[in-house]
């Protein structure tokens, strides 16, 4: 049977089922009929949803140099990911920090020390390393000090096939004591949008799941924040279960999802294990039971990973979040008394697997991935 009496849609699935970006673009110079449904925007958004386009590398916060994957050509060119195409942006001394990435964009504010501690006028940025374009931004807000600012796909993003510099959105989460306001800047609007705003003291990122930031606001108190509505929520963990307090305080709480969708409370335990904890479904907000425990050190034996004692979970970018997975920090093993070198784990609490990421010693690092869609140049309409 020849490749033209496939049926359509089965030909989409085939191609959905395409394990890496560089040969889906192969597939669409092959010929002219699977070109046409590559190029489409609502198949390529599916298979970024499918397939998440490789990572190039990381900028790390202390450095801002790119630092490529393991997996990259080393004959590549480094400098083309350098951000020298932002210096003289902002006449007034000092710099631009990394807040957050997704897909080939990075986010970034401008920090001057000279001005108020709270810096509440620093400008942002959104820009594109591998093609040096960039889209300035204004500030949040007067009179505000924020710490967590988050970069999203755009309300266009499915048409577009993904985040771009012309498809994005900022959720940026002020402070004005113990009140808290959201706001959102969407590409195209000149102007923040202020959605909703909750009254909570110190709040600790513990993770992401289902498209919702998790925060930890003290006494049991969990608080989400919904990144495609803006919208702040709230539930309280069980009493008497765990020392939940304790446990944010040693970065032993995270928060992300299962394959079901529902959420997963993540604990760490004496002995260095961990528990998972999953709402009940239909229960109320304090309704969690206990549904697996994960014995660390028995999976560092059968993993034959380079590591065993103390650990904790790290505090990284929200790009850097995974579903079912949690990251972890610990200590290589060392007979010697010199210190050890902290290594970073990513754990899939489901299947177990394990992926190594970047050196925490270097900073907190942001992941880049190639630009996506990819640019489809020839004809497609005949």
């Amino acid at each position: 049977m020849s490749m033209d009496a496939i049926p359509l849609d089965l030909l989409e699935v085939i191609l959905l089922l395409v394990a890496w970006p560089v040969f889906l673009v192969r597939a669409a110079s092959t010929c002219r009929q699977w070109r046409r449904i590559i190029a489409r925007p609502d198949f390529l958004w599916r298979f970024r949803c499918l397939h998440r386009p490789p990572v190039a590398g990381y900028y790390y916060d202390t450095t801002q140099r790119f630092s490529p994957s393991s997996w990259w050509p080393s004959v590549v060119d480094g400098r083309r990911f350098a951000l020298d195409f932002l210096q003289g942006l902002d006449p007034i001394h000092g710099f631009w920090r990394l807040r957050d990435s997704r897909g080939s964009l990075l986010l970034l504010d401008h920090y001057n020390h000279h001005r108020d501690a709270r810096a509440s006028r620093r400008g942002m940025v959104v820009c594109e390393p591998l093609t040096r374009r960039f889209q300035k931004i204004p500030p949040p807000a007067q009179s505000a000090c924020y710490s967590t600012s988050f970069l999203l796909d755009g309300d266009n993003a499915q048409q577009a096939g993904g985040i771009s510099l012309s498809s994005f959105k900022i959720l940026c989460l002020l402070h004005y004591g113990k009140h808290s306001d959201a706001r959102v800047f969407t590409w195209g609007d000149s102007c923040w949008r202020e959605t909703t705003s909750i009254d909570s003291g110190s709040m600790n990122v513990i993770g992401v799941a289902m498209g919702s930031v998790h925060w930890y606001a003290g006494r049991r108190k969990v608080v989400t924040l919904d990144q495609r509505s803006a919208e702040f929520s709230c539930f309280t963990l069980p009493a008497g279960i765990e020392d939940w307090d304790s446990l944010v305080n040693q970065h032993r709480l995270a928060v992300t999802a299962g394959r079901d969708g529902r959420v997963r409370v993540v604990a760490g335990v004496a002995g260095g294990d961990m528990k998972v904890f999953a709402r009940v479904p239909g229960g109320g907000s304090c309704e969690w039971v206990l549904e697996k425990r994960v014995t660390l050190s028995f999976m560092a034996i059968h993993s034959r990973l380079p590591w065993r004692g103390p650990w904790y979970f790290a505090p990284v970018p929200i790009s850097n979040h995974r579903t079912r997975a949690v990251l972890i920090v610990t200590t290589r093993m060392s007979l010697s008394q010199e210190p050890t070198t902290p290594l970073m784990f990513r754990l899939d609490i489901e299947t177990m697997a394990v992926e190594r990421m970047p050196d925490p010693n270097k900073g907190t690092a942001y992941p880049l991935e190639l630009p996506w869609p990819p640019v489809f140049r020839a004809c497609t309409d005949r």
